[in-house]
């Protein structure tokens, strides 16, 4: 079940001018995963750990034991399906827009959001990281990205009265823009080891320090530094035996984006019922650098705990400056 409300104010000022300020929030409960990450798999015949050790020294839980310690002993892994997953969203929209006049118009739009769900994390396997404890996934999403701004306008150029070659040169100009800058999505740090001995291999890292925003360095570095460290890997250890680590979901936070896409555009009537249009764009057009959380296949060095140099770096990018010319011809 899905609950949607919102609260929206609007007021038009100066005839074109249109702001906009609007509360949005929705409530899902009971519902059904679909993607392979989160999709509502529940391992319904996890093993449980028993601390301690045997009368003959042996410890009492043992991958090889593994077995012997599901609830269920006639079966192995149980893969439940159930319409069990939470999640609730609030958000603040403002918005600011210039209808088209004297060939000018305007759309800016900036949202802070919070998304919250008990979704296994990106990089889960078999649903819920702790099979004993729904709530232990409970955290931001994996699409929660709190700031948002994008920018649009488009101007057509002022017509100028003059004929022949002239208007056919300087007349039927437009420049239109597209920008975006939006902060980074989060991830989780798995261990990368089945030390809480439940068979899943979902178990998170133990952050060992003081605060998790000292584990986040941060965009104000280098290029070269964020991609050889994006966060204190330092602080982040395989989790105690026996325990699903401590490390919250999605704590930390990728990196943040910035782009901007440009197009000039040359209208030009030739007859009647003849024109051609030439286009120029740019994609990316200040070549920013666009560091990527997750490659094609959602695998990355910054997710599961390592022990070689892999651990906490960057390996993909947005694509860079992108420049494309066309003409077309309308008859």
């Amino acid at each position: 079940m899905i609950a949607l409300w919102n609260l929206t104010v609007e007021r038009q000022l100066a005839g074109s001018w249109l702001v906009r300020a609007a509360y949005v929030g929705n409530k899902g409960t009971h519902l059904y995963g679909t993607a392979d990450q989160e999709s509502g798999l529940f391992q319904a015949n996890p093993a449980i750990y028993i601390p301690g050790n045997n009368p003959d020294g042996t410890p009492k839980s043992t991958v090889d034991n593994e077995q012997s310690r599901r609830l269920h002993q006639g079966y192995s892994n149980v893969s439940v399906v159930d319409s069990a997953i939470n999640s609730h969203y609030n958000g603040l929209q403002l918005t600011v827009e210039k209808r088209m006049s004297s060939g000018l118009s305007l759309l800016a739009n900036y949202t802070w959001s919070k998304d919250m769900n008990d979704f296994a994390p990106i990089g889960s396997y078999y649903g819920p990281t702790n099979p004993f404890n729904r709530h232990f996934d409970y955290g931001p999403s994996d699409d929660d990205n709190r700031n948002v701004f994008k920018f649009s306008g488009t101007y057509q150029l002022p017509h100028f009265g003059v004929s022949g070659f002239a208007d056919k040169a300087v007349n039927g100009w437009q420049v239109s823009s597209i920008v975006t800058w939006q902060g980074g999505f989060p991830f989780t740090i798995y261990s990368g080891v089945d030390n809480s001995l439940a068979g899943e291999l979902e178990d998170r890292a133990d952050f060992t320090g003081s605060s998790i925003n000292k584990a986040q360095l941060g965009s104000g570095r280098s290029h070269a530094a964020m991609v050889q460290q994006w966060f204190n890997t330092s602080l982040f250890q395989p989790n105690a035996i026996g325990t699903f680590g401590n490390m919250a979901k999605n704590a930390l936070r990728g990196p943040r984006m910035f782009n901007n896409n440009m197009s000039l555009v040359k209208d030009t009537k030739i007859a009647e019922r003849f024109g051609v249009q030439f286009r120029a764009e740019a994609f990316n057009v200040f070549n920013n650098v666009n560091f990527q959380l997750y490659t094609s296949n959602g695998s990355t060095g910054l997710d599961r705990y390592q022990a070689d140099q892999t651990f906490g770096q960057i390996f993909n990018a947005a694509a860079p400056r992108i420049l494309q010319l066309a003409l077309k011809v309308t008859f």
